[in-house]
């Protein structure tokens, strides 16, 4: 038999009510979220200004260009040789000359002079009259150069230009060579046959006249 009462609740009505309750909010719980809320709004443009400093501390730090490294130390071999000077006459022209007599120095000659004074020379001692060569490999200025065989007499005279690389040899043995600054030969009347005066204590022998 079945039976009905009519002041029983169902189970589902039951059931209802407290899911009902269940998805009520309560309001101490709504406040509490409501001032989270808002505390983490204020939040958000401290945290963008800080986001935005920081970017542009970042951004100069970026820039700012690194120091120069510090050059490096010249080696000797990159500088100019400064050899003892000894007076000689060219034609009727003194001339105060630094002296090359080893093969180190005359190897090096004028490389690396940025200028040279208008008297500013270098004579070349050999051991022996012979056929020689000379370049401009790092040489920075033009050069007049004469041989000189060993009677003194110049045996022939060259226009060197700055950094040619290419050789120039003597057509006859030659004893001596003189290196001057371009267009002194000119200034001063010296050409083929002009007799340039050595002191003996200079030319290591006989003296070149």
């Amino acid at each position: 038999m079945t039976t009905h009462d009519s002041q029983a609740p169902r189970a589902g009505a039951m059931l209802s009510r407290r899911s009902e309750s269940m998805r009520r909010p309560r309001a101490g719980r709504a406040c509490r979220s409501g001032r989270a809320r808002r505390a983490s709004s204020g939040l958000r443009p401290f945290m963008l200004a800080m986001a935005l400093l920081s970017a542009v501390l970042c951004g100069g730090c970026e820039r700012a260009p690194a120091p120069p490294a510090p050059a490096a130390p010249a080696s000797d071999a990159d500088r100019p040789q400064r050899l003892p000077t000894a007076t000689i006459r060219v034609g009727g022209a003194p001339l105060v000359v630094e002296v090359a007599r080893d093969p180190a120095e005359q190897a090096k000659g004028m490389m690396f002079r940025r200028s040279l004074g208008p008297d500013e020379a270098m004579l070349f001692i050999f051991d022996r009259e012979t056929n020689h060569s000379f370049w401009m490999k790092n040489t920075y200025v033009d050069l007049d150069l004469a041989f000189i065989g060993g009677d003194g007499a110049i045996v022939q005279t060259e226009r060197m230009r700055a950094f040619a690389t290419e050789p120039v040899f003597s057509r006859e043995p030659a004893r001596f060579a003189l290196e001057v600054p371009a267009g002194w030969f000119a200034a001063h009347g010296v050409g083929e046959g002009t007799k340039v005066l050595i002191p003996p204590e200079v030319a290591g022998g006989a003296p070149a006249r």
